[in-house]
């Protein structure tokens, strides 16, 4: 009888204890499901470019290739240089060529955090990745290194133009000065930041191909100046000028055929016709000997662009003379 007792007892033990464990795993089961729905939820609200970097491959995944992607095509344009103009090109031709033009947002922010660097590299990639065509895009932004983000570069194209013709296009469409009223109104008065000072920061032509570095916006700066030039030597095939356009078109279409051919015809049939009134107003000669004066090594940049410019087309000249 004892004994019966005792396997009784160690029974309703036995199947307590189990009947517990039961409803112990049962309740951390749904509290795991919990954990995991909440996790997900969160991870979910929480994607950023940064959650997105893995979607395309990196330099590193893809092996030796090329520092330039030759189908991937970035304007990185300068504000009131004549840009309208490509961007009207890349538009029409799109059609024509077989690829697809995209427009950036970003306002007016030109300079760059490097996060803000890294989340536009990754933002252009991922439409790479989505529309598998060749693409073109545009947007106001200093030039960036994509291969410090494990990148291939795009094929930069720019335009530029007088740099006093810029400072009077700019100020006159910001604070709507007359041209003839800009000397009085702001080299004097000191108004509009128009007095320009070495070492100061400022923005015009050469951080556009300089880049982020702090030194890229310094007026007069030497090491901005050399490392603009080195940009463009290696990552810019073309870099126009607004007052030689029919030359900067041919060039194009000669050393970016597969973006741009066409150019010219499309230029004069279409694109033409809404830029030609636009003529540019006498400028004080007072004015243009300060400017001058002051923008030194904007002035060098520019003449050296022009200087490519020429040559590119002369040795076009010559290829063609050859056949």
């Amino acid at each position: 009888m004892t004994r019966l007792k005792t396997q009784w007892m160690w029974l309703t033990v036995f199947v307590t204890v189990s009947f517990s464990g039961t409803i112990l795993f049962r309740g951390n089961h749904i509290r795991e499901i919990k954990l995991t729905k909440a996790f997900r939820r969160t991870t979910e609200s929480s994607l950023s470019w940064a959650s997105m970097k893995h979607v395309t491959k990196s330099l590193a995944e893809l092996g030796k290739m090329d520092e330039v992607n030759r189908h991937f095509l970035f304007l990185n344009h300068v504000p009131k240089c004549g840009s309208e103009i490509l961007i009207l090109l890349l538009q029409k031709l799109q059609g024509l060529n077989n690829y697809k033009h995209v427009r950036l947002t970003g306002g007016n922010q030109r300079f760059l955090t490097r996060t803000l660097q890294e989340d536009l590299v990754f933002e252009m990639y991922d439409v790479i990745r989505k529309e598998a065509v060749p693409l073109s895009f545009d947007r106001h932004v200093y030039f960036i290194n994509f291969t410090s983000f494990d990148k291939q570069l795009p094929t930069y194209i720019n335009l530029i133009r007088d740099p006093v013709d810029k400072i009077l296009s700019r100020a006159s469409y910001k604070d709507k000065l007359g041209k003839k009223d800009f000397y009085s109104k702001c080299l004097v008065r000191k108004k509009n930041n128009c007095n320009f000072k070495d070492g100061q920061p400022y923005d015009l032509t050469i951080p556009y191909f300089c880049g982020h570095d702090p030194r890229c916006m310094l007026l007069n700066n030497e090491w901005a100046l050399q490392n603009a030039k080195s940009n463009v030597e290696r990552y810019y095939p073309v870099v126009g000028v607004l007052e030689e356009l029919n030359t900067t078109l041919e060039i194009l279409e000669d050393k970016i055929p597969y973006f741009f051919k066409g150019a010219q015809e499309v230029y004069k049939e279409s694109v033409l016709q809404i830029f030609k009134n636009k003529k540019k107003p006498p400028i004080l000669k007072v004015v243009q000997d300060k400017l001058r004066e002051t923008l030194v090594t904007e002035y060098e940049f520019y003449e050296w662009i022009k200087s490519r410019l020429f040559s590119q087309l002369q040795i076009l000249y010559g290829e063609h003379n050859s056949h």
